[in-house]
């Protein structure tokens, strides 16, 4: 009986290690890296937005109000968010949304959405906002993603 015991706590045992390291093996961590700029700095841009989201192309819209002629009261957010995949499975089919702040606009541009993270690699995402909210407010960006067909989720602020 006891060696029963013995063999069913090292089979125990070698099952809850390998669970943990196929949960830990698939997580992402995920640095966030913010660059903002005055609309009305960069004109050609800012005409391209308007031209975007007039056409209803944007990858998401926050809200349905028109643009001003004048880019001054706008502010444009670049986020770049650095993913590293330490685990030993690759994360797979990217999703990217933000939680909008007070003042979001729409997001413009998004790249990295649909794409994978190897194993033991990193990659970029970056997506492009049009706010009138300060420089420094708080959003949610969420990245989902799976592993083995599990989905998971990422947020960053």
């Amino acid at each position: 009986m006891r060696k029963l015991t013995a063999i069913l706590i090292v089979v125990l045992v070698l099952l809850a290690g390998l669970t943990a390291w196929f949960w830990l093996g698939g997580t992402l961590h995920a640095h966030i890296y913010i660059q903002t700029a005055r609309a009305s700095d960069y004109p050609d841009a800012y005409g391209a937005i308007r031209a975007l989201l007039d056409s209803g192309a944007a990858p998401q819209r926050f809200n349905d109000a028109a643009l001003s002629e004048d880019g001054s009261a706008y502010t444009l957010v670049d986020v770049n968010i650095a993913l590293t995949n330490r685990g030993l499975f690759p994360a797979e089919w990217l999703d990217i949304r933000a939680d909008a702040a007070p003042g979001d606009i729409a997001v413009h541009a998004l790249t990295g959405e649909g794409g994978d993270v190897a194993a033991r690699d990193s990659a970029t995402v970056n997506l492009k906002l049009i706010t009138t909210a300060p420089a420094d407010a708080e959003r949610d960006i969420h990245i989902q993603y799976y592993v083995h067909g599990m989905k998971r989720t990422v947020t960053v602020r």
